[in-house]
């Protein structure tokens, strides 16, 4: 059965077709569905959303879905798969998945108690080690598997709190019941997901949202941020917490850097972070802060390379340390890799009674640990059932479905199991339920999956009144297998309470100074930039194609000859020889369309749009959660419009009337980004920073653009246009001819483009913007005295030129005296911007990784 052989022409009984489809499949027809009960009719909770999907009709419900997937590339909403060479626009269902609320009042204490079970049971084995001593739990079970850290001993049981966030995958027996299929403590993901699953569909179906009562997300993250300040240590007034991040080239970076806007506090790497006098300090402009609350997202071998991995670069030298010291609170707590143990599963009803006193509320798939006599029986007579699993993933240890083996397959991963039988489970395969989603333009069963959180507050936890659904979606219906995403709406028709309000007034003790890291601002200074280097090539290529487009077929030579001085004049600026250099204007510049189009689109080709473009989009992504969504709308639609032109080409090296009309939605992206960059960063180092960037790029495109179109004369009339396409470029054209209405020549435009400081095109109105950004930004004199040195040494030289003197031509119809200038600024802007990041950017030495040989680690 397939999509398209199933989808509908008409709106009437889509849910009926979707309930049909369910009870004629033998295998669906056993398994609970989340909207369609087996009597075949729509559950209560679920009426709102089958009426939408009705009056959506095939066609609304295939619009619904695209419209989603535009939100989720506009807000660039990403993940990248494991191994994956680039980021992939994230999945998302727009039809929700709803849970009762009465349901969900018996699932969420028993999401709390196994919170509190695995925290307790943290506190044991790093601990007095209780359940190891009285046989609750196996030795073996525990001390082999590579999540327990022995340099974490004693640490779990000097902390306020070591499970910070919980997470818990449930999924639906046959009879309806929840149960846990895995819990993730290692540094769990998803919850700010979830969030951004929850904005997309309120857009997309924006009545069902309103009209339905459902609980808010935003609470949660207000607790977990009140519960970072909570778990900070006893010494810190006002705490300072960060978020520690692999980087850009994690699987969730995105969530990451939404989880830090969201929380509002710093997201760090390894490298900004450093160990001093037994505490953690950020790494800021001129100073060190003290950090009191890490919350980490880089797996906890990771996290040191003195005390666990050596050949790890994530982590922090001294971590372990720091936190055994007790001067910094590290959540979730290096320990709590083991808890992901799915060995643990069949032990935990015995775990809850010898450690909470009370029975477990929510069962867990049933599982068999092999290392037992009975269930490595269990796991022999059932192996083709079974899902097998090692106790943790690593080399040659991956998950197998025991029906997809032959029986030679299964005999040699049972010799395999029962020659390491400690370090593997076997588990029930549980049929899941099912929930509708949108395939192609109707709906379909899709076994469902949920993840839960749960966030320490108080003595206890609070759990996400909602989560992240997962539906897969079976390749007999698309080209492939895709996991999606769902939101999950938890009812709330009786309106209950929160928490406490996050909003509280702060004693001015408690209000922290912002502060950026040296990575950071080294990112914000490209940021501006590339901004500013795709801006300027945007409107340099305009320009040069409006000339193009009247000369290039034109039998007019004058036309002719001033756009070989542009072409030239493109290639020098861009630098991207060789180009149109020598060009011969008498071919009528005959398969040449080719290296205009190259400028645009060739985004693996320095100097081009398409490259200064496509780095903008990835220094942004480094220092994501310094950017508003706003910011992502803009960036994602410069790449989208790039992808567009390429795919209308198709290959051909032509220059239709697409070209232009790309190049100017491009700038007009681009502007947009000025504008956000200009009205919705505040002024710290890192804006300012970017304001260098940006003034410093903005100048060496100037004197560039002048240099190359400029410095030699030629026939009056050639001269005319190129003069005029250089101020088009500069964008100063109307006000040239405002102010120069009776004298227009080459002298006047190195008064508006080279001297002028009321002129925001202008080179000296740059380097005033450049000296206020420098004025501001902390750094011991001595340090930055080579900036400011450079900084007033062309000043002085603009401010010394002579313009008239400057704009004669000698008899060879060169200008000298002007090129000499030209070349001397660009060399001494380029060394001022080397110097800067000389001064502010340079960072210590990378770590260099220990040799190390095949360890723990690597054989699980």
């Amino acid at each position: 059965m397939t999509a398209g052989s199933e989808s509908r022409t008409d709106a009437s009984g889509m849910v009926h077709a979707y309930a049909a489809r369910r009870s004629g499949n033998r295998t669906e027809r056993a398994r609970w569905d989340e909207m369609v009960g087996f009597h075949g009719r729509v559950r209560r909770g679920w009426r709102e959303l089958s009426a939408v999907a009705e009056s959506l009709g095939p066609s609304g419900l295939a619009a619904a879905a695209a419209e989603a997937h535009r939100l989720l590339e506009e807000d660039g909403v990403t993940y990248r798969p494991l191994g994956a060479p680039e980021e992939q626009t994230w999945v998302l269902d727009p039809l929700p998945v709803f849970v009762d609320e009465a349901e969900w009042a018996m699932l969420e204490p028993g999401l709390i108690q196994r919170a509190n079970l695995l925290e307790t049971l943290l506190h044991d084995l790093y601990g007095p080690r209780n359940t190891l001593r009285s046989g609750v739990l196996p030795n073996e079970l525990v001390h082999a598997h590579p999540g327990f850290l022995r340099v974490w001993d004693g640490v779990a049981t000097g902390t306020a709190r070591q499970l910070f966030l919980a997470a818990a995958d449930l999924a639906r027996a046959a009879d309806g019941t929840w149960c846990v299929l895995a819990d993730r403590v290692q540094a769990p993901s998803g919850a700010g997901y979830a969030m951004a699953n929850r904005r997309v569909v309120s857009r997309v179906l924006p009545g069902l949202h309103r009209e339905a009562e459902i609980h808010r997300l935003g609470p949660f993250f207000h607790a977990m941020r009140i519960g970072l300040e909570q778990v900070a240590p006893p010494t810190a007034e006002a705490p300072r917490a960060v978020l520690l991040t692999p980087g850009a080239g994690s699987e969730t970076a995105f969530e990451q850097a939404y989880l830090s806007t969201l929380l509002g506090y710093p997201l760090v790497r390894g490298e900004d972070l450093v160990v001093a006098d037994g505490r953690v300090w950020q790494q800021t402009l001129g100073r060190l802060e003290q950090v009191d609350v890490i919350l980490r997202r880089v797996d906890s071998w990771y996290c040191d390379p003195l005390d666990l991995r050596p050949d790890s670069e994530l982590g922090v030298p001294g971590l372990v340390e720091a936190a055994r010291a007790g001067s910094v609170s590290l959540v979730n707590g290096l320990g709590c890799g083991v808890l992901e143990n799915p060995g643990l599963l069949p032990f935990l009803p015995a775990l809850c009674q010898t450690l909470l006193d009370e029975p477990l509320r929510l069962k867990s798939v049933p599982t068999w640990w092999c290392g037992d006599e009975a269930g490595l029986a269990k796991v022999r007579a059932s192996l083709p059932e079974m899902v097998i699993k090692p106790l943790a993933r690593g080399i040659s240890r991956t998950r197998v479905h025991g029906w997809e083996l032959t029986a030679q397959q299964r005999e040699d991963l049972l010799r395999r199991i029962e020659s390491e039988p400690y370090a593997w489970v076997g588990q029930e395969s549980l049929p899941c339920s099912t929930a509708p989603s949108i395939i192609a333009d109707d709906l379909f069963p899709q076994d469902l999956t949920l993840r839960t959180f749960a966030v320490a507050s108080g003595a206890s936890f609070q759990v996400m009144t909602g989560g992240l659904g997962q539906v897969r979606t079976s390749p007999a219906l698309t080209d492939r297998q895709v996991l999606t995403t769902k939101d999950v709406w938890i009812r709330n028709t009786r309106g209950a309470p929160t928490i406490e309000p996050w909003v509280r007034e702060a004693t001015p003790s408690q209000v922290l100074p912002l502060t950026i890291t040296p990575r950071v601002t080294e990112d914000m200074f490209w940021l501006g930039r590339y901004a500013e280097r795709a801006e300027d090539t945007a409107r340099l290529v305009r320009a040069v194609n409006d000339r193009w487009a009247d000369f290039h077929h034109s039998p007019e030579r004058t036309g002719a000859a001033a756009l070989a001085v542009l072409l030239e004049t493109l290639t020098r600026v861009t630098a991207t020889t060789p180009g149109f250099l020598g060009v011969d204007a008498d071919t009528r510049f005959a398969g040449r369309a080719g290296e205009l189009l190259s400028l645009v689109l060739d985004e693996e080709r320095e100097g081009t749009l398409a490259f200064a473009v496509r780095r903008l989009t990835e220094v942004s992504g480094d220092v994501r959660e310094q950017l508003s969504t706003d910011t992502w709308l803009v960036l994602g639609g410069l790449e989208r419009e790039l992808d567009q032109l390429r795919r209308t080409l198709r290959g051909r090296q032509v220059l239709t009337p697409d070209v232009p009309t790309a190049i100017a939605r491009v700038l007009e992206g681009l502007l947009a980004l000025s504008g956000l960059i200009a009205e919705s960063l505040v002024r710290d180092a890192g804006w300012r920073f970017c304001e260098i960037g940006r003034r410093v790029e903005r100048a060496l495109h100037v004197t560039a653009l002048l240099e190359a179109a400029v410095t030699a004369r030629r026939a009056p009339q050639t001269d005319s246009l190129v003069l005029e396409s250089v101020l088009i470029a500069a964008e100063s054209i109307i006000t040239y001819r405002r102010r120069y209405q009776a004298r227009a020549g080459v002298g006047t435009m190195l008064d508006l483009l080279l001297a002028d400081r009321e002129n925001p095109r202008a080179v000296a109105y740059q380097l005033d913007r450049l000296g206020e950004a420098l004025e501001r930004i902390p750094a011991e004199s001595e340090r930055i005295s080579p900036v400011r040195d450079a900084l007033a040494e062309i000043r002085a030289i603009i401010r010394n030129a002579d313009t008239v003197a400057l704009a004669r031509a000698e008899e060879d119809g060169t200008r000298p005296g002007l090129r000499d200038l030209l070349s001397h600024l660009n060399k001494l802007l380029s060394t001022l911007a080397v110097d800067v990041e000389r001064i502010f950017f340079v960072q210590p030495a990378p770590q260099r990784p220990l040799d190390v040989t095949v360890s723990t680690w690597e054989a699980w």
